[in-house]
């Protein structure tokens, strides 16, 4: 045999002996590729949660910066805050229009689905108690949205209103308390009175008494915040 044949068979051999090995060591590192693609990509699912809040004028954050208004100080205050805590990173959806009234909500829920938020905040209602809307309406129509959310997996927490004296005694109380009967009634969690601290308070208010200035949505924001970071959490 020449000297060049065995040199050909020498490193055949070594080629079978190494083959295997290097084939398994690919096979590995590929392996581990896609299992950490696979953990990024269900790290990222993990940490994206969406809170939609459905509101009026108070939630849209009528006369102040759009970072003044309360969805936009609480999206930062539970990325701040919540964060080390969940290991999410917030997006708070602001679902707020100007005049918006129950009726509203209820032809605006199921667009605002579309986004599939993992979360609701209810806040609607202030509007049809000014207008005298009956109580009962009223009460329909936030049954309506809690059930569109229900039926789509989303949890809600509801805010409750509250509205002067001078509409009637009676009509004061009815609407005022239809808020705890719906959260009973869904077994959902409540903040008794969104505007606590800030409604009729001229230090919290624009000129117009109704509208919260930046100071208002500050407590406003606080008063959600110590409503929903617990049921986060």
């Amino acid at each position: 045999m020449t000297n060049s044949s065995n040199i050909f068979l020498i490193l055949s051999r070594i080629l079978l002996f190494f083959t295997p090995s290097i084939l398994l060591l690919s096979c590995a590192e590929k392996k581990g590729e896609e299992d950490s693609n696979i953990e990024t990509i269900n790290s990222s699912e993990k940490k994206h949660f969406k809170i939609l809040i459905l509101g009026d004028s108070l939630t849209e954050g009528f006369g102040v910066d759009e970072s003044d208004s309360y969805p936009a100080l609480l999206e930062y205050k539970l990325n701040t805050e919540m964060h080390s805590k969940t290991g999410n990173n917030y997006k708070v959806i602001n679902g707020g229009i100007s005049g918006s009234t129950t009726s509203g909500g209820v032809s605006r829920i199921e667009w605002f689905l579309r986004s599939k938020p993992d979360f609701l905040i209810l806040a609607l209602g202030g509007n049809d108690g000014l207008r005298g809307i009956p109580v009962e309406k009223i009460r329909e129509n936030l049954e309506k949205v809690v059930l569109a959310a229900k039926e789509n997996g989303i949890p809600t927490l509801l805010a409750g209103m509250k509205i002067p004296p001078n509409y009637g005694l009676a009509y004061s109380l009815s609407f005022s308390q239809l808020f705890p009967t719906l959260a009973d009634t869904f077994d959902i969690p409540l903040i008794p009175f969104l505007l606590e601290g800030v409604g009729g308070n001229p230090e919290m208010n624009l000129p117009d008494r109704i509208h919260p200035n930046a100071r208002g949505h500050k407590l406003i924001c606080e008063i959600v915040y110590q409503a929903l970071s617990p049921i986060l959490e």
